[in-house]
């Protein structure tokens, strides 16, 4: 029987960039990203067409609203699941997939000498789950691992790279640039960046056929805790009904499944969008 790969496909941890100027619609270089982020995801996609166990493989648009990759140019077999506001956000999808790849992500928020580090948002500084931090990676993969899926590759700066290995333990990884600072890293050339995407892909795989990934997940119950960047920010979280007040920027609740948890996650996310004028 054939099996369906999902790609996650985030912006920050795409070959080539480094900086905001590249990361929004409305920067001056959002366009030409785009197409890094195509080019990135094609070395991914060749390195699955080496392996014939591959049936039907499903990409997952995962950046800012998630419009970034052009339809146009995916091919047979290849579905995009595109635009934003979707029922799992980053993880779209996943629960019907055999295997999981994050392609272009990025470290949590907080750590050092990694591009463009945050957790989802620019309003959370931290996020733990059952007392252990995460990012988006660790996130994610809670969320599909959930479902029983395993992520087996994960793309980006050195910074996430260490992240996900501590984090997932088999899981291949592939450093497409190394991070100076927040906004400035040392870039592998285009050939050598695709060519490690798509080789690590058939490793990742190889692997994962044979038994060494298996999913990532948290053990019930599930207690989730989001640090803040500002006291009006958890202010305006108080208004979701079953959150807690934690302390000054912190809150949190306790879940009984991730999906669940997830849902808490993205609705204190978005009341505390914005910060106060003042």
């Amino acid at each position: 029987m054939t099996k369906t790969a999902w790609i996650s496909v985030d912006m920050e941890g795409i070959s080539g960039i480094v900086d905001r100027e590249q990361l929004l619609p409305a920067g001056r270089l959002y366009e030409a990203s785009c197409a890094l982020m195509m080019d990135d995801l094609d070395a991914v996609l060749a390195g699955l067409a080496e392996r014939s166990e591959i049936g039907r493989i499903v990409v997952n648009d995962s950046h800012d609203g998630m419009l970034n990759l052009p339809w146009s140019r995916f091919g047979r077999d290849v579905d995009l699941i595109s635009g934003g506001t979707k029922p799992g956000s980053m993880n779209a999808g996943v629960e019907a997939a055999d295997f999981a790849i994050y392609l272009g992500y990025h470290a949590m928020a907080g750590t050092p000498n990694a591009v463009m580090d945050h957790t989802y948002s620019g309003e959370i500084r931290e996020v733990m789950i059952n007392h252990r931090m995460v990012g988006e990676t660790g996130l994610n993969a809670a969320w599909a691992g959930a479902h029983g899926v395993p992520v087996i590759l994960v793309s980006g700066d050195q910074a996430v790279a260490q992240e996900a290995t501590e984090l997932l333990g088999g899981v291949e990884t592939v450093v497409v640039k190394e991070a100076r600072s927040r906004r400035s890293a040392r870039l592998l050339p285009p050939p050598e960046a695709h060519e490690a995407l798509k080789s690590k892909t058939a490793q990742a795989v190889e692997r994962y056929l044979s038994g060494a990934v298996e999913p990532f997940a948290f053990l019930a119950p599930l207690h989730l805790e989001i640090d803040l960047m500002t006291t009006d920010m958890a202010d305006r979280v108080m208004f979701c009904p079953y959150m807690e007040r934690l302390g000054g920027t912190r809150v949190g609740q306790t879940f009984d499944s991730m999906d669940q948890l997830f849902r808490g996650f993205y609705t204190a996310m978005a009341l505390a969008a914005g910060r106060p004028l003042y």
